[in-house]
């Protein structure tokens, strides 16, 4: 289990705090849940692509599986590096 904190950065550019737990990290691949409260947040805008920004640099680019109003399951990769 590798977790920590980040933030969830939504497509209309919303950001949520968030706490990450990931049960599968082989290579560049993730999945896990994100904990964060998304009472308030439209449920549309979950099914469209999301990015995690994790407080240890790594960006993680994200789709959900299953949604409730305190965590989201998900399944993403690992977003590349820009080119300095």
């Amino acid at each position: 289990m590798h977790s920590g904190t980040g933030t969830l950065i939504l497509r209309n550019g919303r950001r949520l705090p968030l706490v990450y737990k990931f049960g599968s990290d082989h290579g560049d691949t993730r999945a896990g849940y994100l904990f964060c409260d998304t009472s308030d947040v439209d449920p549309a805008i979950l099914c469209e692509r999301m990015h995690v920004l994790c407080d240890d640099g790594t960006e993680v680019v994200v789709a959900v599986t299953h949604s409730s109003d305190r965590y989201l399951a998900i399944t993403g990769r690992v977003a590349p590096k820009a080119a300095a």
